[in-house]
């Protein structure tokens, strides 16, 4: 079960990433709207820089069969409390499929929905070059850029849905394309009225396993979907290339008094736009893999939202009890399992290992001819199924997390799995040395070097129990140990030249040459003297 990360010993290229800024000016009336829909908390956060950097150092440890990244401390992965806690995103819902959306038929007429619903009529300058779904950018700025003034509620609401579709297609669900968002979520967009009628935190997530998964499998060199979720994700479990404040900026604050009402944010608003990243020649894809494989349990924020609790709005723990339901995650025609019994300790329960197993699920992709669609729609309706009884699938565990088991989980873990970005054909001792890979990574290093060292130092004990019976033993025992020094002092890439310390070593080389050379002249002799 061992695995091979992605670009080991191949360079330091960092994946190409897509998202866009949202460049629809905010309206104040957009607010009811966008909570009614539950995509406020999206709002809230704003526009974040991205890390290529970070995003490729996590995509190179995800694991698209158990859906999970693997790091020297254990298995971690994207749960349903890290959309609802760090985006503000409803779980509770109807998944966001094809079978769920408002009054739509199968296929359905977009231009028309656009006239319908955004008020306006479509050109040649709306869809993308060959796509029926992809609207222009530029044309959703010249239409809803700034919502008129005295605008009325009609007007408000054509407008309410273009900003809600910009969140959806730039910073939710964004596709590969550079310059389009999709439009096929207007239908959902349709009742503005219903209060959070889909679940969008489920959708999100299924989103982001497949492109996960699609990213971390070569020749592949791209990443879409919410780039941003991720991000969000290991800056709240890590503190691994976090941004800092920009100066001059407030601290970031959850709960704040605004005119005479309280606002409440998620806790993705900690990294705000008031945020920057230090320019520093170790904010890059190496150092980041480094300090990865250099991670331990203590240094992990396990569960970091317990503080914050008493701050965010209610959306985001109205639907804790779904938190760790095993139910498969729906997203349009994708569906993907979810199983949080492998990473317990996140929710501070107790962890099985190996933890119950689930049934795999295929993502059904992009499908075309009707007959293959028919076939998987009537497949997603069992997994439609399944959700609508998600509350019969939740994990029930009232025992906490229990830090002795820690040791023996790891063991289980390591048996099965490769926890360190490094290539086991080209660490093994005798292969490839380590000084001539392209990535150097220091923990594998370190793993050598204190290994090899720990050798010594049982030997050495060893030979003071008693061993040392003669010069011979003692000559032998001295060479052994200048040989381990040599090993160590080349992995780490120090030259010993002609220091002296190593004389005995070389004399022995020599010796031993020699030694070579006249058994191989004395067998020539034996073999004329045969002849």
């Amino acid at each position: 079960m061992a695995r091979k990360p992605r670009d080991i010993g191949k360079g330091t290229n960092s994946l190409i990433m897509r998202k866009h800024k949202i460049c629809l000016k905010w309206n104040d009336n957009y607010k009811e709207y966008l909570e009614n829909v539950g995509l406020y908390g999206v709002h809230q956060i704003g526009y974040i820089l991205s890390d290529k950097a970070l995003v490729s150092a996590l995509v190179e440890r995800w694991k698209p069969t158990t859906h999970t990244f693997y790091f020297p401390v254990g298995e971690m992965t994207i749960t349903l409390e890290d959309v609802a806690m760090l985006m503000g995103l409803p779980i509770e819902g109807e998944p966001v499929c094809e079978e769920t959306r408002a009054n739509i038929v199968e296929d359905p007429d977009w231009p028309t929905l656009i006239r319908d619903y955004l008020g306006c009529e479509v050109d040649e300058q709306t869809f993308r070059r060959r796509s029926r779904t992809e609207i222009r950018i530029k044309w959703m700025k010249e239409n809803f850029g700034i919502c008129p003034e005295g605008a009325n509620q009609e007007t408000v609401k054509y407008h309410a849905r273009a900003y809600m579709l910009m969140l959806l297609g730039s910073v939710l669900f964004t596709s590969r394309s550079g310059d389009s968002i999709s439009v096929v979520y207007l239908p959902f967009l349709i009742d503005l009225e219903a209060k959070r009628k889909y679940s969008w935190g489920s959708a999100v997530l299924a989103c982001m396993y497949k492109e996960l998964c699609q990213a971390c499998n070569e020749p592949t060199r791209q990443i879409a979907g919410p780039i941003l979720l991720l991000q969000l994700w290991s800056w709240a479990h890590f503190r691994v290339g976090r941004p800092q404040v920009r100066e001059g900026e407030p601290e970031p604050k959850l709960r704040v008094q605004e005119g005479g009402e309280e606002e409440r944010r998620p806790v993705g608003y900690l990294w705000s736009g008031r945020h920057e990243f230090t320019k520093n020649t170790a904010r890059n894809l190496v150092n980041y893999r480094d300090i990865m494989d250099q991670l331990r349990q203590e240094e992990v924020y396990w569960q970091p939202y317990e503080p914050h609790r008493p701050d965010v709005p209610a959306v985001c723990t109205m639907d804790e009890n779904l938190w760790m339901t095993t139910c498969p995650v729906i997203h349009l025609q994708t569906v993907e399992t979810y199983n949080p019994g492998r990473v317990m300790r996140q929710f501070g329960k107790h962890q099985d290992f190996p933890p119950e197993p689930t049934t795999p699920i295929g993502s059904f992709g992009c499908i075309g001819r009707r007959s293959v669609r028919s076939a998987a729609q009537r497949i997603r309706e069992d997994y439609l199924d399944y959700w609508r009884r998600r509350a019969e699938f939740i994990i029930v565990e009232e025992r906490l997390y229990d830090p002795s088991r820690y040791d023996a989980y790891i063991r289980w873990l390591q048996s099965g799995a490769q926890l360190h970005l490094q290539s086991p054909a080209q660490w093994s001792l005798g292969d490839t040395p380590v000084n001539k890979l392209q990535y150097l990574p220091t923990e594998p290093i370190t793993r050598l070097v204190s290994n090899k060292i720990m050798e010594m130092a049982e030997k050495t004990v060893g030979k003071m129990n008693g061993e040392l019976a003669d010069d011979d033993s003692m000559r032998a025992y001295m060479l052994d140990m200048l040989r381990g020094c040599s090993n160590v002092l080349e992995w780490i890439g120090v030259n010993i030249g002609a220091d002296p310390t190593f004389d005995l070593l070389r004399m022995e080389q020599h010796d031993n040459q020699m030694e070579y050379q006249h058994d191989g002249e004395a067998s020539d002799e034996a073999s004329e003297q045969d002849e």
